[in-house]
């Protein structure tokens, strides 16, 4: 077992050096990460490996008033820790505006489909 990089190993990785990068999206209460593995000699698209990981609920006490909010899993802030100590993450503004971007487009492309469905299930109406 790499001692190094436990989460990991655990998650499957058995040479945690193989990734390349990761990325991290939010959706509901899930946090979903996605990690990109480093192209092989012959492969068309490099291979990747997505994770789901349910958030934390957590009661929030301000003055009277009670509220709840949620907060990523342990487990889940292990891993990024883990992926950004490996492939040594540099965000600098740019990189962080491409992240936002790229995620603007999964959203209109999750939206776009569940738009799609509703107006076929009225269809069938």
């Amino acid at each position: 077992m790499n001692t190094e990089f436990v989460v990991l190993t655990e998650m499957g990785f058995d040479d945690p050096s193989e990734i390349e990068r990761f990325s991290t999206r939010r959706e509901g209460d899930m946090d979903i990460l996605k990690i990109y593995l480093r192209r092989r000699q012959g492969d068309w698209f490099s291979k990747s490996k997505k994770f789901k990981f349910k958030r934390v609920d957590k009661s929030l006490e301000m003055n009277a008033a009670y509220g709840s909010a949620s907060e990523p899993s342990a487990y889940f802030l292990k891993a990024v820790t883990e992926l950004e100590r490996l492939v040594k993450v540099d965000q600098d503004a740019q990189s962080k505006k491409q992240v936002l971007l790229d995620e603007i487009d999964h959203l209109e492309k999750v939206l776009n489909g569940k738009l799609a469905d509703l107006r076929h299930q009225i269809d069938q109406l």
